[in-house]
């Protein structure tokens, strides 16, 4: 009477290693992600900002040489928002919002799956947090600008030339963490990098701001922050109607006349009402108003600046 004989699993392993013929298999990570910057800059800056109304978007997405703003007031050069890094940058795949997929030199997939259902159990690839910084690593008071330019498509393709059959759980993920956005950033196979010969992205947002450490009280309504006039706290004055002119040139809230009167923001050049958008010229035509509203104290005034 014969007997199967006993089955060795690394003497299988090694044969199928044998059997094995070099392949390239390509690694791919699509979603949404995009740009993450933090960085610190001087409390003068954001007060010379604040006080000017200066729309920091704006500024961070300018690449012209003839900005306005003063060398020693500049964050960074305007359009170089990027530079703006001393505490952190990581461009990539959001792990919330992510796939990863494994192909073979044949373009079938081998391996996929959603990047937030990873967890580096058994059969998955490692994930390895490289980097974390948070506002409030700085001290209390410390002016931190914070970016994100949102992105959605492919954020990493790499090749594998192997030697052996792949294995899922040789992988490992590179997370940077950049105030509670989790980036995978890099990818490892064996422990040797994977060059990300890059993929193809659209821009779908950006958002800029200065933030001051150690502000937030929890309250919900966040940090001490300025990005753009909005979030500047100034007291109003009362409505005033049409026949009365302001006395300073400048944006302002108006209301429009009849029983479907709505708010929005115009501007008064000094002798006409226009659209905020509008530079005002010839052709620019003056809207019409029923009342308006301003600001209740001068912004330029030192004293003000906080205010």
């Amino acid at each position: 009477m014969s007997t199967e004989p006993v089955k060795n699993p690394e003497h299988e392993k090694l044969i199928e290693i044998l059997k094995f013929e070099p392949c390239t298999y390509k690694v791919v990570m699509y979603g949404y992600g995009g740009e993450y910057v933090m960085g610190t800059v001087e409390r003068k800056v954001y007060d010379y900002f604040k006080r000017r109304r200066l729309d920091l978007s704006d500024y961070a997405w300018d690449h012209g040489d003839d900005s306005s703003v003063p060398e020693d007031m500049q964050p960074f050069w305007p359009g170089s928002w990027h530079d703006c890094d001393d505490m952190g940058h990581a461009w990539g795949v959001d792990r919330n919002a992510g796939t990863l997929q494994i192909l073979d030199e044949n373009d079938e997939v081998v391996y996929e799956a959603s990047t937030d259902a990873l967890c580096g159990d058994e059969d998955e690839p490692e994930m390895s947090y490289e980097d974390e910084v948070w506002i409030d690593m700085k001290p209390a008071g410390t002016v931190v600008f914070v970016a994100t330019s949102s992105e959605k498509g492919t954020f990493f393709e790499g090749h594998l030339e192997l030697q052996s059959p792949f294995d899922i759980t040789k992988l490992t993920l590179e997370v940077t963490e950049i105030d509670g956005n989790e980036i995978i950033s890099g990818v490892k196979y064996k422990e040797e990098d994977v060059d990300n010969y890059g993929g193809d992205t659209s821009g779908k947002s950006s958002d800029f701001g200065f933030y001051i450490a150690g502000t937030n009280k929890h309250d919900g309504n966040g940090y001490e922050k300025y990005r753009n006039m909005d979030d500047i706290d100034y007291p109003m004055t009362g409505w005033f109607p049409k026949k009365i002119n302001p006395v300073r040139t400048g944006s302002y809230l108006v209301k429009t006349a009849g029983k479907n009167s709505y708010t929005y923001q115009a501007k008064w050049t000094g002798a006409r009402w226009i659209s905020s958008w509008q530079e005002d010229t010839e052709t620019t035509e003056s809207i019409k108003i029923k009342e308006w509203q301003g600001l209740a104290i001068d912004p330029d005034l030192e004293e003000n600046v906080n205010g």
